[in-house]
This record gives C-alpha cells, sequence and structure tokens, in this order.
C-alpha cells in the first residue's frame, strides 16, 4: 500500500512515533525519521533498515524551530524529491505542573512542538504536496482535548489547538488534493507506564470501557488507514482511539 511512497513521521526515536514510523517501513515506505536528538534517529534508522531493508532517510530536527524544520524538509526535497504523508507525532506533555505554577518558559515549549512545530511541519508538507497534487497529513491529537486533566493545562490547550487546526488545514487543502484528518489518541501505553505505580495503572485501565489502554501499533495501525487510499473520501477528521473513555459520562467506580 505505501511501498515507495515518502512517509515523515515526526518524533520518531521512541513510543509512539517509533511504531508509525516502524509500521510504514513494514509496508515498504522510504521512511523520513525524525526526531529531536540526532543519535535517537541514527538509532532507529539503522534497526529499520536492518528489519525491512527499507530506506531511512534520517532527519533529526526540533520541530519547534521553524530553521531546523526548514533544513528538514530541503533534505526530504534532496533525498527523495517528493513527500506522500506527513504524520506530526512529535510531543511535549509538560506534565505535573498547575495553571498558576506553570513556567513561562515551559508553556512556550509545549506550544512550540506540539503547536507550532505541527504548524511548521504541515507548512512544508504541504509545499511538497501541492506541487504534486496530491498527500495526506495526519495529527496525532488526544481526547484530552475535551476531556481536560488536572495538571497538565498546557497540554490540553495544546491538543485542543491540534482540533482545530485539523479542520482549518482540511478546509483549505482539501480542495487541492491534499487531505489532513486526525487520530486522537487515550492513554497509551508507552515507556512512562514501565515506572507507574501498578495501582494507578489498574485504576486507568479500569476507567477504559474496554479494560485496556491503547499500545503504539494500534496508533500506527489507525495512522495507516488515515494516510492510505481506503480513506480517500475522508478529510477533517477526528477518529477516536480511546478505548471508549470520551463516550462515557463516568468511570465504572462512580456508577451507581
Amino acid at each position: 500500500m505505501f511501498k515507495d511512497k515518502v512517509v515523515l513521521v515526526t518524533g520518531a526515536g521512541r513510543n509512539t512515533g517509533r511504531a508509525i514510523a516502524e509500521a510504514f517501513a513494514a509496508q515498504g515506505a522510504i521512511v523520513a525519521l525524525n526526531s529531536r536528538k540526532a543519535e535517537d534517529v541514527a538509532r532507529e534508522a539503522a534497526r529499520l533498515r536492518e528489519t525491512y531493508g527499507c530506506t531511512v532517510v534520517e532527519v533529526p530536527a526540533d520541530v519547534a524551530k521553524a530553521e531546523e524544520v526548514d533544513t528538514m524538509f530541503a533534505t526530504i526535497q534532496q533525498e527523495c524529491g517528493r513527500l506522500d504523508v506527513l504524520v506530526n507525532n512529535a510531543i511535549l506533555q509538560g506534565v505535573g505542573y498547575s495553571l498558576v505554577d506553570t513556567p513561562h518558559e515551559l508553556l512556550h515549549s509545549v506550544f512550540g512542538v506540539n503547536v507550532f512545530g505541527a504548524y511548521y511541519c504541515a507548512q512544508g508538507a504541504a509545499r511538497m504536496m501541492l506541487a504534486q497534487g496530491k498527500g495526506a497529513i495526519v495529527n496525532i491529537g488526544s481526547n484530552t482535548a475535551e476531556r481536560a486533566i488536572r495538571n497538565r493545562t498546557a497540554y490540553v490547550a495544546s491538543k485542543g489547538a491540534i482540533d482545530a487546526l485539523t479542520r482549518a488545514m482540511a478546509v483549505e487543502l482539501g480542495p487541492q488534493g491534499i487531505r489532513v484528518n486526525c487520530v486522537v489518541a487515550g492513554y497509551i501505553n508507552t515507556d512512562r507506564w514501565d515506572v507507574l505505580d501498578p495501582k494507578i495503572a489498574a485504576r486507568r485501565r479500569a476507567n477504559i470501557p474496554l479494560g485496556q489502554e491503547a499500545g503504539g501499533q494500534d496508533i500506527a495501525d489507525v495512522v495507516l488507514f488515515m494516510a492510505s487510499d481506503n480513506a480517500s473520501k475522508i478529510n477533517g477528521a477526528r477518529l477516536m482511539v480511546d478505548g471508549g473513555c470520551t463516550i462515557q459520562l463516568f468511570p465504572t467506580d462512580c456508577d451507581g
């Protein structure tokens, strides 16, 4: 399905981004692999080449910095000559700060990666895709955009911005052959779960109607669908992958 398609995945050095990049590599895509740290990019690129024999273009960059994003897209243009899919996955969570205690620097960093980074990358991708007359952009959103959680206000607000950005981009770029959609995640089992108190992990799972959080592969599967021709008439959509968390009014231990 993605044989020889050029796919850029941001934040692909670990966790969900790593799973998304691997899923495209398994499909025969040419993967432009991004992470902020060059050593993470080099490690994952070597792993994908060895496992799948695929072509990987290494594009380390801090997506919050416009000049680094420009360099990243210049490299993709030079190495590949086209871009078929962008997956805006890079995030900064800014965990553990209340609204009143959030440092200005952290607020700027969270929006820098989550919102400005997605915007910069979408600009670069759209410029390449417009020349082709076709492309797909998949933003990774969060159900916190509509179900706020405590002590992560900057992150919640940034993910609300991603929802709005997806809609605006879809309306603007859709007529020119570029589809823009959002895969909305809930709990994802990342390396943060490895150090989670078992009681907290169990409580989180009890809050999910399906009883199990998503893994990186679950998100990757939906991203591949949204980027594929099977979703050729889907534009500006939000596809929820949260086990049913968002649809419920109360978790099970509040029912009565």
